[in-house]
């Protein structure tokens, strides 16, 4: 949303400003008369459709702070509006800023209702933006949107000063960069603008401590928007003191900072306080949503419009990715019809070449001999398994017992006594015991459920040799060196399972 239509209207002028890729560029003055508001409607239908702000300046807008109720939904709706109706019952233009939550108990929320108390000022331009279905995206007052100037200055209680041309000096009160309370206060062009500010802020600092929203004997840091060629004269006049200190923020600095390309020749807060509007326009503001009724409609159109863009590209995507795809297989197609023909005739070329039996015509296999063939084949693969499927139980068997060590392993087919009988394969297993302590008994032991656990797979084991010898002719005697390997041989009968 690059180009907007900004609007600044303050008690006794009434502005509207261009503000197209990012900058300010043109500037319409339109008096209070009905002549003025004439050749308002006239400068709307020159416009495009584009969402417009308006920023007030009044010293008519009160503030005021309440603890409520921690409620949602229509319960949380209901209270606020008899809020409104209790403070503000004669103006729509009203607004309640959240402040803050209590994290306790009932997590009562402070609430900051505020509203633009004579509506007076607003309804007759707001009536031609209505009636030319202009799209009003919201009402917002200069304190609503200056927030952003004292996020980074550290200070629990400041003072933000400012003045705009249109509108007089501006006084607005943040507690812990929360908004609290603001005043406007008109300056006179026959009394020197120090001597103003100094009166005025030491009669906000004094209305600060009646409300309690100051406490006492704490300093008041006032921070004083304006032009370098101006702050001579302010520092004259403002003297810090033990109830408020003086601070001043460079109007032209500031504008860099928040990157505008106004050129700020003098302490004229107005066009910085349009720049916030257009770029960081806050979410409350004064509107209600019948204000903003062709503003919704106008986001709405825009959605749609996006949302028929996005199905349009999508559906051109589609069709070329089907095109495509199309392509893709109508040349998959020939190809494939390629490949035919030649197996065809390379399929041709092998009959004729195939050799024949003298006597007798040539031929392809029938259906009867590949069946053998294929009984055949099977038949030779029971007799002969792969290394994998002989070792498969022995190396499962393996990883249950790790202190068994393998240190050769060997195994040969036993001849086959008839065409029925299964083969048999021998494996021989040549191992030690691993952490070996000596006890022959716990060593055999674990040997023999190894031996049991082969069995339940179907083998037949046969142990060749043991580290104790425990036959008849066998030595009785026992080595108590345990840095001797426990040594085994193993003799392991494998069938194929049926």
């Amino acid at each position: 949303m690059s180009n907007k239509l900004l609007l600044f209207l303050s008690a006794e002028s009434f502005h509207a400003y261009l503000w197209v890729n990012k900058a300010l560029v043109s500037e319409q003055h339109f008096a209070d008369t009905a002549q003025g508001r004439e050749q308002f409607g006239q400068f709307l239908l020159t416009q495009p459709s584009t969402p417009i702000y308006l920023l007030t300046d009044f010293i008519e807008e009160d503030f005021r702070h309440e603890t409520v109720p921690h409620l949602r939904g229509s319960e949380r709706s209901g209270m606020l509006q008899r809020k409104f109706e209790q403070y503000y019952r004669n103006t729509p233009f009203r607004q309640a800023l959240l402040l803050q939550r209590s994290n306790e108990g009932r997590r009562d929320e402070d609430i900051l209702f505020s509203a633009l108390t004579n509506p007076a000022h607003i309804s007759p331009w707001l009536g031609i933006l209505l009636a030319n279905s202009i799209p009003l995206a919201g009402i917002y007052s200069v304190s609503n949107i200056s927030a952003p100037l004292v996020k980074d200055i550290n200070s629990d209680h400041l003072l933000l000063l400012s003045w705009e041309k249109h509108a007089g000096l501006r006084q607005t009160y943040f507690n812990h960069k929360r908004l609290h309370f603001s005043r406007l206060v008109s300056v006179s062009p026959n009394k020197p603008f120090g001597e103003v500010v100094a009166s005025e802020t030491a009669r906000t600092e004094h209305y600060l401590h009646s409300l309690s929203l100051l406490p006492h004997g704490q300093v008041l840091d006032v921070v004083m928007i304006c032009h370098a060629n101006q702050r001579a004269e302010l520092e004259k006049k403002l003297r810090n003191t033990s109830a408020m200190h003086f601070s001043y923020l460079d109007i032209q600095t500031l504008g860099k900072q928040l990157n505008t390309t106004f050129n700020y020749v003098e302490s004229d807060a107005t066009p910085l306080f349009l720049h916030l509007l257009a770029t960081k326009p806050p979410p409350s503001q004064y509107a209600s949503a019948e204000h903003k009724h062709f503003f919704n409609l106008w986001q709405l159109r825009r959605n749609l419009l996006g949302l028929s863009a996005a199905l349009m590209l999508g559906s051109l995507i589609w069709g070329i990715t089907n095109l495509w795809a199309g392509y893709s297989l109508n040349s998959d197609s020939e190809s494939m019809h390629v490949e035919i023909q030649q197996l065809t005739q390379q399929t041709q070329k092998i009959i004729q070449n195939f050799p024949s039996t003298p006597g007798f015509a040539k031929a392809l296999a029938t259906a009867s001999d590949m069946k053998t063939a294929v009984l055949l084949v099977r038949k030779l693969d029971q007799h002969s398994p792969s290394p994998q499927v002989i070792l498969a139980d022995l190396s499962m068997a393996l990883n249950v017992f790790p202190n068994i060590k393998v240190n050769k392993l060997a195994w040969h087919l036993n001849s086959i006594r008839s065409a029925t009988a299964s083969p048999e394969h021998v494996i021989l297993l040549n191992g030690e015991l691993q952490k070996w302590s000596g006890n022959y008994r716990d060593g055999l032991a674990y040997l023999e459920d190894f031996q049991q656990a082969l069995s339940k797979h179907g083998h037949v084991v046969t142990p060749i040799a043991l580290p104790l010898d425990v036959s008849a002719s066998g030595s009785i005697a026992i080595n108590e060196n345990i840095d001797k390997p426990a040594q085994f041989e193993l003799k392991i009968l494998w069938r194929p399972q049926p």
